[in-house]
């Protein structure tokens, strides 16, 4: 998708607060309110704005985990399957297939480390085409971001 400076600026403005009314956003990017709205609902329609959402305070709301997991076998086929199998677990959010020794991070939120080694236990050492897997434990989140940085345009 093509966006340009207005559209630049607009995302910038919408991942620090998407709460901002357009009126306060046509003046902080010197664009119409309708302009804005018109900005906005292009870049939703297109899929570059996934969706508006309220971001929690994880450390009140339980505790995180990071695990890496390594497969026996790393086919397409285990792949495939644990991507699609924690992509269906709530507790799972966010999933990373990368390069390297590991073939998956996870970030795992559950609401204490006992809940936490139940669903390992099913879903980690009960899946046959897992190796191994290692979980680092999150004592506090110093800093935690979903905005993207924006390059310029060239």
């Amino acid at each position: 998708m093509d966006i340009d400076t207005f559209d630049r600026a607009l995302l910038s403005l919408v991942q620090m607060d998407n709460r901002l009314p357009n009126r306060v956003i046509a003046k902080r990017v010197n664009l119409s309110e309708t302009a804005v709205r018109r900005r906005l609902d292009r870049l939703r329609a297109s899929g570059l704005i996934k969706g508006d959402v309220a971001l929690l305070d994880r450390d009140a709301l339980g505790q995180t985990l990071i695990v890496s997991v390594v497969f026996a076998d790393d086919t397409p086929a285990n792949h495939i399957g644990f991507r699609t199998r924690m992509m269906a677990q709530a507790c799972v959010t966010q999933c990373y297939s990368i390069a390297g020794e590991v073939d998956f991070i996870i970030h795992v939120h559950a609401a204490n480390l006992r809940d936490f080694e139940a669903w390992a236990e099913q879903h980690l050492l009960g899946d046959p085409g897992i190796r191994r897997y290692e979980t680092s434990v999150v004592f506090t989140t110093h800093k935690f971001s979903t905005a993207i940085p924006i390059p310029e345009l060239i």
